[in-house]
């Protein structure tokens, strides 16, 4: 039997974030109210990165240039007809399998979306006015999906309102056997969940965990919400995990998705912000990066400073470290989803020093998910659109 974690009911510290803000299944023009979640004495207000976390900075980012596909490789629209779509992956027989908010797990094969599902999971989906991004948010493949053909998933549940990281044996081309492996008792009203999935090289799965709309919260790292979980694949914890239970790193808003260099190790995140104040971080065990903290609490160089750092709210998505050679000019590239401003596919070049080169657009249309396929090339979703597209190599 697997080992099951769950975690008790979390207590709110003050008041909460009500807004939504920037992230993981927003409309391209969101809008939102906020209520302070801390009282903070004249002199006290919250620093991350050198700013107030809870206000827009005054400042804009430079406009993202687009940089053109090297000749060989194009763009090209795969198919349509998903249903508001949020993260895929690839099984190593050339299958996609490709979330759907509303809770079922879709098939992509040959080119083709198959009209059976692999799998459908009882979601918790309210139907709100505006923003919601609750529902099927994530899935990744077991890295021995041979011998172990587990398919792993994370999702807002109901009854009793939890969210929930779980997985189903593949049997046959379909999804069997849901076991929950591990839980909390804990559920946003409608934003912040987060829920990408990435394993790593050791075998250890990483999640995204969104603060669930309780900003305080994110501050205790024996807590999952505002951080990034490390679990085994039964949902053990590693007994090298930093606070001794599923939390790797904390601090965070809403890290919809994580992407690990597999040569290197380096892991990396994509933050939401609030008004703004997006950013790409590496995540390191054991580091804070820093919401929400009163200065008196925490000394702002005790706050892990991001890699790179976005004054626009751009919708941190869906993240992938390109690493196949197929797209041998990628190799080595950092990408992520945007999902505001129409969606684009954003890619960072990492230079030898570990700091970010070019920050440029790659391609359009890229909101939620991203990922490698068997085939080398690289995969993405429009959660609007409804659309799977791709990066090719033009002779294919």
């Amino acid at each position: 039997m697997a080992a099951l974690r769950r975690w008790l009911p979390l207590a709110v510290i003050g008041a909460v974030v009500v807004a939504c803000g920037a992230g993981s299944g927003e409309t391209p023009t969101p809008t939102a109210t906020a209520v302070p979640p801390t009282a903070t004495a004249p002199g006290d207000e919250p620093l991350r990165w050198g700013y107030n976390p809870l206000q827009a900075t005054g400042e804009h980012d430079s406009q993202a240039l687009y940089n053109p596909l090297p000749l060989g490789y194009r763009i090209e629209t795969v198919l349509s007809g998903l249903d508001r779509p949020t993260q895929l992956a690839a099984i190593p027989d050339g299958r996609l399998l490709v979330t759907e908010q509303a809770g079922t797990v879709r098939v992509v094969q040959d080119g083709r979306l198959l009209d059976e599902p692999f799998f459908a999971v009882d979601v918790y989906l309210p139907q709100l006015d505006g923003t919601v991004e609750l529902g099927l948010v994530g899935i990744a493949i077991d890295p021995e999906f041979d011998e172990q053909p587990y398919v792993y998933l994370s999702y807002a549940a109901d009854n009793p309102r939890r969210t929930v990281i779980a997985r189903v044996r593949d049997e046959g081309g379909r999804g069997v056997d849901l076991e929950e492996i591990l839980s909390w008792e804990a559920a946003p009203i409608c934003c912040h969940i987060g829920g990408g999935m990435t394993f790593a090289p050791d075998g250890t799965l990483f999640i995204g965990a969104g603060d669930h709309g309780m900003p305080n919260v994110a501050q205790d790292p024996t807590q999952p919400p505002g951080s990034i979980l490390r679990i085994n694949r039964d949902g053990s914890i590693p007994p090298d995990n930093p606070f001794g239970g599923p939390v790797y790193a904390y601090g965070l808003r809403n890290p919809y998705d994580v992407a690990i260099d597999p040569e290197t190790g380096r892991i990396f995140a994509g933050e939401n912000g609030f008004f703004g104040q997006d950013a790409v971080v590496e995540i390191k065990a054991g580091a804070n990066y820093g919401w929400l903290v009163p200065a008196s609490r925490v000394a702002e160089e005790e706050i892990e400073d991001p890699l790179i750092f976005y004054h626009n709210s751009y919708g941190m998505a869906g993240m992938e470290f390109y690493s196949s050679d197929v797209l041998s000019e990628l190799q080595g590239r950092l990408f992520f989803c945007q999902f505001n401003s129409g969606g684009a596919v954003r890619e960072l070049e990492l230079l030898p020093n570990g700091a970010v080169g070019r920050d440029a657009i790659r391609a359009p249309g890229c909101t939620t998910g991203i990922a490698t396929g068997a085939d080398g090339f690289l995969y993405f979703l429009n959660y609007v659109e409804g659309t799977l597209s791709r990066i090719a190599r033009a002779e294919e």
